[in-house]
Parts: C-alpha cells; sequence; structure tokens
C-alpha cells in the first residue's frame, strides 16, 4: 500500500496539475473585463448575468472570455467573488455587455507608423519553426484597418509591446488590392538558440 501511495505522488509531481487548460477561442481573443463606470461612458448594452466556475483560477479568465462571446457580448465585469482557490478567483457572477467598438485605428497613409526603438528585432514564423523552436504564445491580436504598407511595422511594434519576438498572422480580416489591411495575429517568445562551439 505504501509503495502504491509513494508511487502515485511521484507520478503527479512528474506530470504537474492535471487540470486541462481552456484555450481562448479565436474570436474571442478581442474580448475584455469592462468596469460599470465605463460601461455606462460607452453606452453599453446589457445582455445578461451569469456565473463561471472553473477547477483552476488560469481557466477563469479564458472561459469569461469564451461565455461572453457565445452571448453576443463583447465585454464582462466580475461582480462578485464567490469562491478563490490560491487567493485567486475561480467561481464568480459576471455581468456581460455589447459595448460600441471603437477602432483603435483608421486607415493611415504609409509611413506615418514609426517602428518602435528595439521592435526591430520583431520578425515573423512559421508554423514549422515554432514546431523546432522553444516557442510559447503569448496572446492573440488583431490590427485594425490600416495601410498595407504599416501592416507589418504595426505588428512589430505590438509584438515588442507584449513582449514578444515573433508573430504569425492567422486569418486575414481585411485587404485592399490583394494586400491585407487588418489581420489577426498570435504573439510569440521565443529563446534564442545559441551555438556552443567545442574548443
Amino acid at each position: 500500500m505504501r509503495n502504491i501511495i509513494i508511487a502515485s505522488l511521484l507520478a503527479f509531481g512528474i506530470t504537474g496539475c492535471a487540470t486541462k487548460k481552456i484555450p481562448v477561442m479565436l474570436e474571442a481573443s478581442n474580448v475584455v473585463p469592462i468596469t460599470a463606470a465605463q460601461a455606462a461612458h460607452d453606452k453599453c448594452e446589457f445582455v445578461k448575468s451569469f456565473n463561471v466556475k472553473t477547477e483552476h483560477p488560469n481557466n477563469l479568465q479564458p472561459e469569461l472570455k469564451n461565455q461572453t462571446y457565445l452571448a453576443g457580448a463583447n465585454r464582462y465585469l466580475i461582480t462578485n467573488v464567490i469562491e478563490k482557490r490560491k487567493q485567486r478567483p475561480v467561481n464568480v457572477d459576471a455581468t456581460l455587455f455589447k459595448c460600441p467598438i471603437i477602432t483603435a485605428y483608421d486607415a493611415k497613409p504609409a509611413g506615418t507608423i514609426q517602428l518602435l526603438p528595439g521592435a526591430n528585432s520583431v520578425k515573423p514564423i512559421t508554423f514549422a519553426e515554432i514546431e523546432n523552436q522553444n516557442c510559447k504564445v503569448l496572446t492573440t491580436h488583431m490590427i485594425e484597418k490600416t495601410s498595407p504598407h504599416s501592416l507589418e511595422v504595426e505588428l512589430a511594434n505590438e509584438t515588442y509591446m507584449q513582449g514578444g519576438n515573433r508573430f504569425h498572422i492567422t486569418k486575414i480580416v481585411d485587404a485592399s488590392n490583394g494586400r491585407p489591411t487588418s489581420v489577426m495575429a498570435d504573439i510569440y517568445r521565443c529563446q534564442h538558440r545559441t551555438v556552443a562551439f567545442e574548443q
């Protein structure tokens, strides 16, 4: 019996937490929290109130984003924390709102977007490179309509500001004359590989 308990503890230690991570739906990536004051200021439409309960604190925000999107809303407000685990909420009441989308960008003429210092090392990445390198996805970001000439500069700037160094375009939302002007992209942080020389 003692051997079984020891083996179970070792197996748990090796595999770690068994709670499955909930992925954020691509369409729900732009869902964000909002305050009651901001919802009133933006004249947001009330959609519904509901309860969200998860097994792990890390899954609460993805579940909130997904459920908000599925309800036809784009903002959520946590109104009551019912239960916490490790000082982080796992069971909450939330109110969902549909707020007007204020676009972050207008169509900009080429050359108005400047590359941020430090963002010059940010590059696009392919799926093959992601599999062959030690890369971690940080977030998904949408570039609103912009000049085709500015798109990659804006992606590089956003990737750098999010702490990443690589991006991968997953969806073209809008295009002009066959060139993308609005896209969804995954932002990655990849470890740099160094070559060890033997002497």
